[in-house]
């Protein structure tokens, strides 16, 4: 086995969705920065786990999330041969703000082609083993196949979305005492629709939940949506799979099995008693289940509902946080709120991101620390990467100044990003 000793400004665990962003901007505002990314790709949930559809980068009226991932998004488009849609131009009554879509392939190589451009140092297929400090730097093992790696950080940036980096230190996690479910993406087409009616559809599925032939969660909106929904949507994000935890491995391979049986079981379902799906194929499937949530981070400070749904006016606030709250749940389904007050935009508090009791470490994505209900609205990928882009540049900032980035104030962390084209929060 290879032995590996590497030594940069910032590392990132996890290059997903909030982890790709921070290693950019933290390598674009002039720091070495290198990623640990247990996958194959940039992107996360976003790129391999199939969920294409980041929301949302605007509201009714204005950008909410800009910088670095609308700079992606607008290139994927322009390579695509696809305008950039004009978001002026829609009229979103069902949905608070505007839902955008990537071609993953293209996506996840620009992310990737952007990051090297940047200078950051791209490691796949390694996880992080250990974690420990030495003085003001930490050092961390990660291992992949052949190579075990030792890499000394002045910055240390947990995107894991399972806390990783932060359990490894004993610091303080939390899970929710009933979980989200996870989900398998995938998509069944080939369907001919003009032969789908929609009551005789519902019909079919209703009498396939009493005889057994499908299960509970084999239809995760089946309490808000009638099954036409399904078979239009193709089953993509359509699955609910209970007790998801991918924190690790043994985790992870349960909830794989569990989610291609479920969609085999639907394939096979619709293939055989749907008509006009005789001729359907699965067009995709992405290589692993994602889990909604595992381990929380706690932080010096914890996001609640009400601070979502008023909008808190956070003195720290370092980026937006606009969605709406999409709670699953094995008891009901799946729930959906707004925000009562259309003009309101939650925010992030910087103290949210950083663990408490903790120096030179903040975390992004789905390990900010907050409560089961204001996650339900955090968690959405476009606020993921607004965070990745604020903890980039407190990171970048901490090192260059000689400080840890729990004392970089929140002002000058938005003045960074604000530099590189984010929204100012709020």
């Amino acid at each position: 086995m290879k032995q590996i000793a590497e030594s940069v400004d910032v590392l990132v665990v996890g290059g997903g969705t909030a982890g790709h962003i921070a290693a950019i901007q933290a390598a674009r505002a002039g720091v070495t920065t290198a990623v640990i990314e247990a996958g194959t790709m940039l992107g996360g949930t976003m790129t391999a786990g199939g969920v294409w559809m980041p929301n949302h980068f605007f509201t009714k009226t204005g950008p909410v999330v800009q910088g670095i991932p609308w700079e992606l998004h607008t290139r994927s488009k322009e390579v695509e041969g696809l305008p950039v849609p004009d978001y002026r131009q829609r009229r979103p009554v069902e949905t608070p703000g505007y839902y955008s879509y990537i071609n993953v392939p293209v996506y996840a190589a620009l992310a990737e082609a952007a990051a090297v451009e940047a200078g950051v140092i791209l490691h796949y297929h390694e996880f992080v083993d250990e974690v420990r400090a030495d003085g003001d730097w930490w050092e961390v093992v990660s291992r992949g196949r052949g190579v075990r790696r030792t890499t000394r950080c002045r910055e240390l940036i947990d995107a894991s979305g399972d806390s990783d980096a932060v359990r490894a230190l004993g610091l303080r996690t939390t899970r929710s005492k009933v979980s989200q479910p996870g989900t398998l993406q995938y998509q069944i087409g080939g369907i001919e629709y003009e032969q789908v009616w929609k009551e005789e559809v519902q019909a079919i599925y209703e009498e396939a939940m009493r005889d057994g032939t499908l299960k509970k969660g084999d239809w995760a909106y089946a309490n808000m949506e009638p099954f036409i929904y399904y078979l239009r949507h193709g089953g993509h994000n359509a699955t609910h799979i209970y007790d998801a935890d991918t924190s690790d491995a043994d985790g992870q391979t349960w909830a794989n099995i569990e989610g291609r049986e479920r969609m085999l079981r639907m394939f096979r379902f619709v293939r055989e008693q749907v008509p006009g799906a005789e001729r359907a194929s699965i067009r995709y499937m992405a290589p692993f289940t994602l889990a909604r949530e595992t381990y929380h981070t706690v932080g010096e400070y914890t996001v609640v509902k009400d601070d979502f749904v008023r909008a808190t006016r956070f003195d720290d606030a370092v980026c937006n946080a606009y969605n709406y709250i999409d709670l699953h749940s094995q008891a009901i389904g799946c729930e959906v709120s707004f925000i009562d007050d259309p003009d309101a935009i939650p925010t992030v508090p910087f103290r949210a991101l950083v663990p408490k009791g903790s120096r030179r470490i903040t975390v992004a994505g789905r390990n900010v620390s907050a409560n089961r209900i204001a996650f339900a609205g955090i968690r959405a990928q476009c606020t993921c990467m607004a965070m990745g882009q604020a903890m980039g540049a407190a990171a970048a900032l901490a090192v260059q100044r000689g400080m840890a980035s729990r004392d970089v104030p929140a002002a000058d962390v938005v003045a960074l990003t604000v530099e590189h084209g984010a929204v100012r929060p709020g």
